[in-house]
């Protein structure tokens, strides 16, 4: 199993929690990091990298498009959290 840190392993359980199946909406904010759009929840671009790599999540087209959490996203947090 990989071991995520803790703002990456954040980041994917925040994008599960919040994805309904249309995917979530991130927004652009200041010093290289995005919100979650409607919330105050604001992460670095850089943790974003790691569960792209694994595909754990889908960008889009340059984070223009929602993020969605893909089935591998999913089955990693289902061995995780029990």
């Amino acid at each position: 199993m990989t071991n995520l840190s803790y703002a990456v392993l954040t980041l994917l359980q925040t994008i599960s929690d919040e994805d309904d199946g249309h995917g979530v909406l991130f927004q652009h904010a200041p010093c290289g990091r995005w919100r979650l759009d409607g919330t105050r929840y604001t992460v670095n671009d850089r943790t974003f990298h790691p569960l792209a790599a694994l595909g754990f999540i889908d960008i889009g087209n340059g984070r223009t498009d929602t993020v969605k959490v893909t089935a591998a996203g999913r089955a990693y947090l289902a061995g995780i959290v029990r």
